[in-house]
């Protein structure tokens, strides 16, 4: 199953405050790769940044180099995300909804974006970190 995962799965998983079901959907997706992947675009891995040591960041990075590659954020269709701002979406929800359909994902894992769930023709599910270890 392919996952776009939030900003907030990351800081959860490897930040100061870790919380249990993002660190635990780390490690499943690590550990079933290839069957489980991620993808990720460069303003999450610019939000990790900020809320990681360096030292952190750069297992962070690791982590993502084993799994994936960085996609720019200039790589997103436009029209899809104009799309989302239309359906009323502030800038930050339209892009990641944008890309999480661009990529073709299953599912955005977030711990914040409850309301995108709300919307109905979402080509992808809106999940928390414990909803989706259920699935995998």
């Amino acid at each position: 199953m392919l996952l776009v995962l939030d900003s907030n799965e990351y800081i959860f998983g490897f930040g100061l405050l870790k919380e249990k079901y993002s660190k635990t959907l780390l490690s499943t997706i690590q550990q079933s790769f290839p069957r489980h992947t991620i993808r990720i675009p460069r303003v999450i891995v610019e939000e990790v940044r900020t809320h990681l040591s360096p030292e952190v960041f750069k297992e962070f990075i690791l982590f993502i180099n084993t799994l994936t590659s960085i996609d720019e954020n200039s790589s997103v269709s436009f029209e899809i995300g104009v799309r989302y701002e239309m359906l009323g979406f502030k800038s930050a929800d339209a892009f990641i909804s944008a890309y999480t359909e661009w990529v073709g994902a299953s599912v955005l894992v977030t711990e914040n974006r409850h309301f995108l769930s709300k919307h109905l023709n979402l080509p992808f599910r809106v999940l928390t970190a414990q909803k989706i270890l259920l699935e995998l």
